[in-house]
């Protein structure tokens, strides 16, 4: 053990005597004092890049400075420039806006002034027609003493429920005079979108063509009228007219549609289906049928399937409260409601006459409202 430390501590001597040699002797060769240490081969070594000749250096190199001399000068300019931008953004922003803030407060004068040009010139004022379809000549082939109703910048247009009927209507006119033609037009104020008025039109030409009338019987039209909404609401936006309709049929339907024309007296039939009184199938003025309606409806088809020579006659009465033109559109309404509801029961379009009465009386006791049923 003793010579392990001995041999441990001549060791670390030794040791400390050669650091201390090696750093006396290269010290100064490591802090550069001592220059003989370089070797001659790194002092005459030749640069990596061959010098040039002082002349050919100046030729080189003023190329170059004129270049970035140029550069600079640009940079500069462009500096300056930018400068004189900034510094004069503001106030050219100023003027500028200024300036369109006036061209287009002239502008608005003058869109206000064409406006009322245009007004005055080009847009007409708009009183709204009930909802009534007129042949060419202006004769009414339907009689609906209500309005449709047209709501700001929506192309639909709401049929009056007394009016409901018009489809069928006007399917009778055409099937009667094959060559007739249905003019739509729809109307839209200067304050809604440009097509607004080809839309309402389009709209009631779906409604046409949903219950079976060709699309090639139908031209569409629109107008800009001075349309008074309220509430984003109004009257009218729809006017119908059907063209090629002869005389004689627009002069009967004329008739037809007048409550004081003279209808025929009603008479009973003969048979089990001679006569029968419906008031019940009402909600408010107007008849939707019932159960009842509908049975019996079926008993009379068939009635009529074993009697190929009868006919069903349905009238209907409305009570005296109000206008009367307004009842009679009213009676209308309810007996070609009574027709749809038999024609759905199987009993054919031309097997069934109906008629409305308006507020004549029906000849029996209690309300007048009602609906009276026929076979004969």
């Amino acid at each position: 053990m003793k010579n392990f430390f001995t041999g441990t501590l001549a060791f670390i001597v030794y040791a400390g005597l050669c650091l201390a040699f090696f750093g006396y002797y290269y010290i100064e060769q490591l802090t550069g004092k001592n220059t003989n240490f370089i070797s001659s081969d790194v002092v005459n070594e030749q640069p990596i890049i061959d010098e040039l000749p002082s002349d050919e250096l100046e030729s080189e190199l003023e190329p170059v400075i004129q270049s970035t001399l140029d550069q600079q000068l640009d940079s500069i300019a462009a500096a300056k420039a930018l400068i004189n931008t900034l510094s004069t953004s503001e106030d050219s922003t100023v003027t500028k806006e200024y300036e369109v803030s006036n061209a287009e407060a002239a502008l608005g004068e003058v869109s206000e002034e064409s406006t009322i040009i245009n007004g005055n010139k080009e847009t007409a004022v708009y009183e709204a027609n009930t909802f009534t379809i007129n042949d060419q000549n202006g004769n009414p082939l339907t009689n609906c003493s209500t309005f449709t109703t047209i709501y700001k910048n929506n192309s639909k247009v709401k049929i009056p429920y007394p009016c409901r009927a018009y489809g069928n209507e006007i399917k009778e006119v055409l099937s009667s005079n094959p060559k007739a033609e249905i003019i739509i037009n729809g109307y839209s104020s200067i304050q809604e979108d440009a097509d607004i008025g080809m839309k309402r039109a389009q709209y009631v030409k779906r409604l046409l063509t949903n219950i079976g009338i060709k699309a090639d019987k139908i031209t569409l039209k629109s107008d800009k009228k001075d349309i008074p909404f309220k509430s984003g609401i109004a009257q009218g936006g729809i006017d119908i007219q059907i063209l090629n309709i002869n005389r004689s049929e627009s002069n009967s339907n004329a008739v037809k549609a007048s409550p004081t024309t003279a209808v025929p007296t009603i008479s009973s039939g003969n048979g089990p289906y001679g006569y029968q009184r419906f008031t019940k199938g009402y909600q408010g003025d107007f008849f939707y049928g019932n159960r009842a309606f509908t049975a019996y409806i079926k008993e009379v088809q068939n009635y009529l399937n074993e009697n190929p020579g009868k006919k069903v006659y349905v009238y209907a009465y409305t009570d005296t409260v109000g206008n009367a033109t307004d009842n009679f559109n009213i009676g209308k309404d309810n007996v070609n409601t009574a027709r749809r509801l038999m024609i759905q029961n199987g009993i054919a379009i031309n097997r069934i006459v109906a008629v409305s009465k308006g507020e004549e009386s029906s000849g029996a006791t209690g309300n007048n409202r009602s609906l009276v049923v026929i076979v004969k």
